[in-house]
């Protein structure tokens, strides 16, 4: 191969992996805020809140990961005398991947998994009882949702995640054999989302935040 032929494939291959590099030099992300509340998208109180972050190489795909708002109670009956306390605390993690369908707006879908998690115990006074019970909700499903995206680094997306889950009961030192499975699209599945993006450099140095949607140039 001729010299000058030889700078030339040199050059154009040091430029691709520059390129390929610059690609991969940064990190999309995003957070946000969920409003989990009824069917329909009619929304009204009380409102139950879920975290949202989603991370990956760009925006055309990501992971998700969501977090549900902890949730407590203490309840005391006096006809009974029966005092009762239970919290509770449940996620999700899934792979998301977006279609443009105009210039602000995008359909993304994925699948998911999920587990939701609670404690409780309750105490009687007349007579003197006290049980106490855990119980384990694991769940598969698949999240449909669109997006708008505002001029700026923030968006507003409406899903539903349709999907299957069961639920696991633990008292008294044993596993209860008493197991149900439910699906289709509850209520709780309706959610709205208010998202900030960013992006940053693998090496944590901020980058200018862009938008979800990618202007053809």
């Amino acid at each position: 191969m001729k010299p000058r032929l030889s700078f030339f494939v040199l050059m154009i291959f040091a430029l691709s992996f520059g390129l390929q590099a610059q690609k991969s030099s940064y990190r999309h992300h995003e957070i946000g805020l969920q409003l989990d509340q009824s069917y329909g998208f009619m929304y009204g109180a009380p409102m139950n809140f879920k975290t949202l972050y989603k991370v990956g190489p760009s925006e055309n795909a990501v992971w998700r990961f969501q977090l549900g708002t902890l949730q407590f109670g203490h309840n005391y009956y006096e006809p009974s005398q029966q005092l009762s306390s239970w919290v509770g605390l449940g996620g999700l993690i899934g792979r998301e991947w977006r279609k443009d369908i105009s210039d602000k707006l995008r359909l993304y879908h994925g699948p998911m998994v999920g587990l939701d998690m609670s404690l409780s115990r309750t105490r009687t006074d007349s007579p003197p009882t006290e049980n106490g019970y855990v119980y384990l909700t694991p769940g598969l499903s698949y999240v449909i949702g669109v997006m708008y995206h505002f001029n700026g680094p923030f968006y507003m997306a409406a899903e539903i995640h349709p999907g299957i889950n069961t639920q696991f009961t633990y008292s008294n030192d044993a596993w209860s054999p008493n197991r149900y499975w439910s699906g289709g699209l509850s209520g709780q599945n309706a959610l709205l989302t208010v998202a900030y993006e960013f992006q940053t450099y693998k090496k944590g140095k901020s980058k200018k935040a862009r938008g979800v949607v990618t202007t053809p140039e």
